[in-house]
């Protein structure tokens, strides 16, 4: 909940409200001479620790708008320094707000300087915040507070005169595109708040004088808005809409700030300054006036606030965190004790199954023991399969060839021509390594006495054989036909063997690989 001491000082009283969450419910007045500064110093010594806005309603205001060239950053700063310093040399309640850029060529900024030229008026009043140890978060002008009324009403008028009528006279603020380009406060006493005609007056030479600052022409239609807190000046928006025909003239009644602007009718009635209390409550505007010296408890204050806030969320995170594990913990708790639940229902379930078991011939160390050999044994034996696979698919390759035996063997030596191992003069392994081989016989099937072709199919038996990655070497141990080049050719064209029987017998040797 926002709580904040609201301030507006005028040459004749100080309002002071005490702002809670969006709004305050009354005002209290003190007089501006001793008496008043003794019993506001009394009343803020009951106010807790808050921060404290003040709003200032003076005749010694000044508001200039110039162009600037177009800068950033310290540049930015430094001249505008530089501006604040020659305009107002003898206040240090000044301030410099940029508004827009110029439409022109060289798109210049348009600032608004604003200072108070009487600063003994605040002075008294600020040095018995300061003595309290209260931060003053900002010091405003009561026409730049004014401007906040725009925005809640959504007035869109380019041209905007607002008037309304306090106890130290008639504020007149002109605004321009929604944006403050000056203000003048008439003074009035209390017999001329009664003089319509004085005050519709004031009305018409304000225009003049916007006229003459060259602000506005009088031929620009002007929309002016009368505020009207407590519905007495009926009379005087009639007699200005009278006096002023290139004008339109509203006036913002009681019901309508009761309603429009959420002030209540008790904090309206206790102050003349009450509805601008309200919207300075509401947001500070951006021209504040007080210097770094004077606000350094405010930023002080605003600080803490963060560090304060920074360590509430850490201590919510951390919070937030411990609940999480609390959570997983009695979840892995849970967990925990659910499998340990299921283990021993196991285990039951297990033993007694085991009661029904047979009596085992040895111990169970006996039979891993027994296992463990078996599977030494599987990996180190071979089988014939990885031969019959070789031939198998060099056979599909060729469908001439037609398998009688298949011999096979593992061991340091190949397998014997004949069946049997192999002689001394037959391959081995270097140091008597252990691999496979095999012994092929076969024919090739029709057999019409070609020998060549014969021992073509032969050949692309034997190539393929060759090809498969398990094989290291296929020997032909038999062809059909002698095809050496050492003998001599006799007789006739058939062989023996193939007079004999009539067929084209052959006998190949394939040794494997020793990592097969």
């Amino acid at each position: 909940m926002a709580l904040k001491l609201l301030l507006s000082i005028s040459a004749q009283q100080i309002s002071a409200a005490r702002w809670r969450g969006s709004s305050f419910t009354t005002c209290t007045l003190f007089a501006n001479d001793e008496d008043g500064i003794a019993a506001f110093k009394r009343y803020l010594a009951q106010t807790p620790h808050q921060p404290v806005y003040l709003m200032v309603d003076a005749v010694g205001e000044d508001y200039r708008l110039e162009l600037l060239p177009h800068s950033f950053g310290s540049e930015r700063a430094e001249m505008v320094e530089r501006k604040l310093k020659q305009h107002y040399r003898n206040t240090p309640y000044s301030s410099a707000h940029l508004q827009e850029r110029d439409s022109g060529k060289r798109r210049d900024d348009r600032y608004l300087f604003c200072a108070l030229t009487t600063p003994d008026l605040v002075e008294p009043w600020v040095q018995a915040v300061l003595e309290r140890g209260l931060p003053l978060a900002g010091i405003y002008l009561l026409p730049t507070v004014g401007q906040r009324l725009l925005e809640k009403l959504q007035i869109k008028a380019p041209n905007l005169l607002l008037v309304s009528v306090h106890s130290a006279g008639m504020r007149l603020t002109y605004f321009r595109d929604q944006k403050l380009r000056l203000s003048r406060l008439a003074q009035t006493d209390s017999g001329q708040l009664q003089a319509i005609k004085n005050l519709a007056e004031e009305v018409s030479n304000t225009r003049l004088y916007l006229h003459g600052l060259r602000v506005m022409t009088l031929d620009e239609h002007l929309t002016i808005l009368v505020v009207d807190r407590d519905d007495r000046l009926h009379e005087l928006v009639q007699t200005i809409a009278r006096d002023n025909p290139n004008a339109e003239c509203h006036r913002l009644g009681r019901e309508e700030v009761i309603a429009k602007l959420g002030v209540s009718a008790r904090a309206l009635d206790s102050s003349p300054k009450a509805l601008y209390l309200h919207l300075l409550g509401l947001r500070a505007p951006a021209d504040n006036l007080a210097p770094a010296d004077v606000t350094i408890g405010y930023r002080q204050h605003r600080a803490q606030n963060i560090g304060y806030a920074l360590a509430g969320v850490a201590a919510l995170g951390a919070i937030g965190w411990c609940a999480v594990n609390l959570m997983l913990m009695l979840y892995t708790h849970g967990q925990t004790e659910d499998a340990a639940r299921a283990t021993l229902q196991q285990q039951a379930q297990y033993q007694e199954a085991t009661r029904q078991f047979p009596v085992a011939p040895t111990s169970a160390e006996n039979l891993e023991r027994a296992v463990e050999v078996a599977q030494k044994i599987v990996g180190t034996t071979r089988t014939p399969q990885t031969l019959m696979g070789i031939v198998s698919r060099a056979l599909d390759a060729n469908p001439a060839i037609v398998l009688k035996t298949l011999g096979w063997k593992y061991g340091p030596t190949d397998i014997g021509t004949e069946g049997k191992i192999a002689s001394p003069a037959a391959s081995t392994t270097p140091g008597g390594s252990r691999h496979q081989s095999g012994l092929i016989e076969g024919e090739v099937r029709p057999f019409r006495g070609d020998y060549r072709a014969a021992i073509e199919s032969i050949n692309r038996f034997v190539a393929a054989l060759t090809q498969q990655p398990e094989v290291e070497q296929v020997k032909v141990v038999q062809l059909p036909l002698n095809v050496g080049s050492d003998l001599t050719l006799s007789g006739n064209t058939v062989s023996d063997a193939a007079q004999q029987t009539g067929k084209a017998e052959f006998k190949l040797l394939v040794i494997l690989k020793q990592n097969v």
